[in-house]
């Protein structure tokens, strides 16, 4: 890595997209992003813009840079790089709420409100095939996505190709692969943020304490 005052240890983080203007916004994206964005429909662009200027000022702060100099490529529909020996960095958005995650290996996170209006009964056939649903059944369908979702953004997979293909053993921390067997850590776990009760994945080794961001 370039810095010299790089985070050793994998970095958790959780706080609000800003509600800054486009001015403020331009003076922390790159050119690239800001083509981007303006090739995106004006909701989205907002979006697109706000969690990269997030997510450079968070991961200059980690990796004792400025924004402007995270080298970071995160073109829309793509999954986030750093360059070669800068680490690995992945984000989930819900609403307003962002979690972003930084790891020397290749790392994946996700975020769900655990209020989150969802199709339980058909949900839990799809991601765990054959077993018989548990009585908290929402709660049971949810953390099993996060972690599904951390676990695929890990593998920079898709939700098309893992989805039903793991057994999840999220007590001991991992899943297993229905076909070949082999263990993925995973971690899914209810925190309350922002006054809200939140469901979190993270897939690449422990999962760290989150840092709020300040007043969160």
């Amino acid at each position: 890595m370039q810095s010299g005052s790089e985070p050793k240890q994998p970095q958790l983080w959780c706080g609000l997209l800003p509600g800054c203007s486009d001015d403020r916004l331009a003076s922390l994206l790159s050119a690239q992003e800001l083509a981007w964005g303006e090739a995106l429909p004006q909701r989205r662009r907002l979006i697109f813009w706000q969690t990269r200027a997030v997510v450079r000022q968070q991961l200059a702060a980690w990796l004792g840079c400025t924004p402007e100099a995270v080298p970071l490529l995160a073109p829309p529909a793509h999954y986030p790089q750093l360059a070669a020996g800068w680490g690995y960095v992945s984000w989930s958005h819900s609403g307003e709420q962002l979690l972003l995650g930084w790891s020397p290996q290749p790392v994946g996170v996700d975020l769900e409100p655990a209020d989150r209006p969802i199709r339980a009964d058909s949900l839990w056939r799809r991601l765990c095939p054959g077993e018989p649903p548990p009585a908290a059944l929402a709660d049971a369908v949810l953390q099993r996505w996060v972690a599904l979702e951390a676990l695929t953004k890990r593998r920079c997979s898709s939700i098309a190709v893992e989805l039903g293909r793991w057994s999840w053993q999220l007590e001991q921390g991992r899943a297993v692969h229905r076909g070949d067997q082999h263990n993925v850590d995973v971690v899914a776990q209810r925190h309350h943020l922002q006054q809200r009760s939140w469901w979190l994945g993270w897939s690449g080794g422990a999962m760290p304490a989150v840092a709020l961001e300040e007043g969160g």
